[in-house]
């Protein structure tokens, strides 16, 4: 069994399926990236993200040096409908380890977890400053994200790199999401005399239909496939407590994917509008987080495309739908890079897997990046 292999295993045994999802969250994990680093002689630092969640932080090489902050998230979706043994159990069928977040990222993680460890070794050899950063949190709001971008100036990160399954392809562009709640408030009355009342499922219908007539302009048939527009899904919807009451609370949850081209505040006022065609409605701001749009002329992903042709894997930048970490450090003007081996389809599904093989081309990436 691989370095890369026998560490992943020791991850994903540790359950951090986030809060949101019904888990304990990534305390475990984050207390074995502790402990394995300091076994390591490694130093590093805990920043609390929320009460009793923290990323955990490790600069290594001179600090006269600029650094490069390479990042992957400690918490994973759940485990409902899982199949293949144990989620929580690395097994190998045909190449392939499944276990949860065996993809999604502790493959990352690990892979990561191994470079600050060779870093280590070779600290002098560096030609950047590493900031290794396990964060808190991806899987439901970022927040670890944003906290590690506050060290910008305290390390002088000129570059970052968050790990998603890429399969080692390097991604400098992506949508972003924002998520908000509509509530229609009506008035409630008896069954057998509904118009005593004011029906608030009714009220919502309406501003569901017209969500769908946005929704399909932004999926328009030559659009589908690009970052440059975004998307609109309604994924919840929620209202009522009987047959024979005339509901007088209805809720929607939005999920608007941002196109790169697109302005986030001009999303959320085109849903404002639709909102205020009916009385009695409201709009709240859930999170809302900007696509990621990196120039892929600035030094970091090129001297990282350099690497990257060194291993064989293609050069050229991609782009992606889904949202990451990125736009945190994004958002603070650091060049940054989506990074990492797996492929993202494995993401967030029911028995997920990693081949046989992607950590060891990452880290050997990476390992060029900041060795050779």
């Amino acid at each position: 069994m691989s370095a890369c292999i026998e560490l992943l295993q020791k991850l994903v045994a540790i359950p951090s399926v986030n809060p949101v999802y019904g888990g304990p969250g990534e305390k475990d994990v984050e207390a074995f990236v502790r402990d394995w680093l300091s076994e390591k002689g490694i130093e590093f630092h805990c920043h609390e993200v929320l009460p009793g969640r923290r990323n955990v932080v490790a600069r290594i090489g001179a600090h006269d040096k600029p650094s490069v902050l390479i990042e992957a998230h400690m918490d994973t979706v759940g485990v409902d409908g899982w199949a293949i043994g144990s989620p929580y159990e690395l097994q190998c069928r045909e190449g392939k380890w499944y276990g949860r977040g065996s993809c999604d990222t502790k493959a990352s993680l690990a892979t990561f977890m191994l470079l600050a460890e060779r870093c280590n070794e070779n600290a002098s050899e560096l030609n950047h400053s590493l900031v290794f950063a396990a964060s808190a949190d991806e899987e439901a709001a970022q927040l670890g994200a944003y906290k590690l971008a506050e060290l910008r100036d305290r390390y002088d990160i000129k570059g970052a790199l968050t790990g998603e399954p890429t399969r080692s392809g390097i991604i400098t562009k992506h949508k972003g999401a924002c998520r908000y709640t509509i509530e229609a408030a009506g008035k409630a009355a008896h069954g057998s005399t509904p118009h005593l009342g004011e029906n608030a499922i009714y009220k919502t219908a309406r501003l569901v239909e017209k969500l769908e007539r946005l929704a399909e302009l932004l999926s328009q048939e030559d659009n589908r496939e690009s970052i440059e527009r975004g998307s609109l899904n309604v994924g919840r919807i929620a209202g009522g407590i009987g047959f024979n009451i005339v509901p007088d609370n209805c809720s929607i949850d939005l999920d608007r994917r941002l196109g790169v081209s697109e302005e986030m505040e001009e999303a959320r006022e085109a849903i404002e509008v639709i909102a205020k065609t009916e009385l009695g409605v409201s709009l709240s701001t859930v999170l809302e987080r900007p696509p990621l749009n990196t120039d892929n002329q600035n030094w970091f992903p090129q001297a990282l495309a350099q690497r990257a042709l060194d291993f064989g894997t293609d050069a050229d930048f991609g782009e992606a739908a889904f949202m990451t970490n990125g736009v945190a450090y994004a958002s603070v003007g650091i060049p940054t890079v989506v990074f990492g081996p797996g492929g993202i389809e494995q993401a967030h599904k029911v028995d997920e897997y990693i081949d046989e093989g992607e950590m060891e081309r990452s880290l050997g990436i990476l390992e060029s990046f900041f060795l050779s």
